[in-house]
């Protein structure tokens, strides 16, 4: 099986997903580290300070995997897996953390506010996956958090199904226009 967990930056992929992996003795993929192994970026972007990954040659190195994985990255839920978990924040929590990662980046933050507050990578992994979940990890622990996951895998639990989480009507003064 594969299991992809995405979300905008700071709302907790990598600790989440290192639990995961150790509870279900899945191998970890980060998707920012296998592009470093793999020399896989197209270029770099001076406004987000971050450089652009060569999906395609990723895509394809991803496919070769075998075994049971978790993919762990704000890209993950765009590679073929069989189930998608999308973590999400309140954007107030959100731009703190953000803030505390980004501090230099004030675009970027924007930028990652408003995909939270739009549900840009929910509806991305809807187009990829019919299975797809949403967590809103604002107030959930690490492990409440994994908890939950596991039990989605088991298929006691349903109400994580994407769509459930609107941060639109409350947030949508934070969007920029300009």
């Amino acid at each position: 099986m594969r299991i992809a967990i995405s979300g905008v930056p700071a709302t907790g992929k990598t600790e989440i997903s290192k639990l995961l992996s150790k509870k279900l003795n899945y191998r970890l993929i980060s998707i920012n580290e296998f592009a470093e192994e793999l020399d896989a970026f197209t270029g770099y972007d001076k406004k987000m300070e971050s450089r652009i990954l060569d999906m395609a040659k990723l895509k394809k190195e991803i496919k070769k995997l075998k075994g049971n994985i978790i993919l762990e990255g704000h890209t993950s839920h765009l590679f073929p897996v069989d189930m998608i978990i999308v973590l999400r924040c309140n954007p107030e929590i959100l731009k703190k953390r953000l803030k505390k990662k980004f501090s230099s980046n004030l675009l970027k933050i924007q930028v990652n506010l408003e995909a939270e507050i739009l549900g840009v990578i929910s509806s991305e992994a809807v187009m990829n996956s019919r299975k797809v979940y949403e967590i809103d990890t604002t107030d959930k622990s690490v492990k409440e958090s994994v908890n939950v996951i596991l039990k989605i895998l088991k298929g006691e639990i349903e109400e994580f199904k994407v769509g459930k989480i609107d941060w639109l009507e409350e947030f949508s003064n934070w969007i920029d226009t300009t």
